[in-house]
């Protein structure tokens, strides 16, 4: 009985089709995973991960197309949903206060929009997104803004991050701009060139690998 068990569970793993998985995922937060869609739901903060733990989903990881997360939720942790190959959509409620490091990094998100609650974003949580066309913050957000899907500080003298998968062979980077942030360009294959103005006086590390 008890290898039957483990082989239904494995099936189910394999297929994302047989029942949903849960678990827990911060102190006050809960994960579900049904049919290929990830729900995070609860109050508070979002566990971190990384550094030798990885998300309760991973078993999951390939078969995520979607994710979800309830109004409550305050943070997504470090890593959270790092290298999820079949990712397209996000949705982030308004009670999102923080993105944490290398959050969605290697995933292949389509588009996300940044709620206004968001006053901190991580350390290349959209880094190596290869499809990620746009990223799209709130205009209400009062520390990160956007222009046509590029990530920047509020008063745009910060590009943080140029998405991976846009669809454009050049770019010119707005005159307000003083830094071009660590990877804010990295694995661009699209891209042919880029048109960097006089007012830049700082270009991070691996800007442009």
């Amino acid at each position: 009985m008890r290898k039957l068990i483990t082989f239904i569970l494995a099936l189910a793993a394999g297929t994302g089709t047989l029942f949903a998985v849960s678990g827990t995922c911060g102190e006050n937060l809960k994960w579900v995973y049904d049919h290929n869609v990830l729900t995070i739901s609860g109050t508070g903060e979002m566990t971190n991960y990384g550094n030798g733990e990885e998300a309760p989903w991973k078993p999951q990881r390939t078969l995520i197309n979607g994710i979800t997360i309830l109004e409550g939720v305050t943070s997504i942790g470090n890593s959270a949903f790092f290298d999820l190959p079949n990712l397209n959509m996000v949705t982030m409620p308004n009670s999102l206060a923080s993105i944490g490091d290398n959050a969605f990094m290697s995933s292949t998100l389509y588009k996300v929009t940044i709620p206004a609650g968001v006053t901190s974003i991580g350390k290349y949580a959209f880094v190596d997104c290869a499809k990620l066309t746009a990223i799209n913050v709130d205009e209400d957000n009062p520390n990160y803004s956007s222009k046509d899907g590029v990530l920047f500080d509020k008063k745009q003298t910060t590009l943080i991050q140029f998405p991976a998968g846009k669809n454009s062979t050049s770019y010119t980077i707005p005159n307000s701009v003083k830094t071009i942030g660590d990877e804010a360009f990295i694995k661009c294959t699209l891209l042919n060139s880029v048109t960097i103005p006089n007012s830049v006086t700082g270009i991070g590390n691996n800007v442009f690998q």
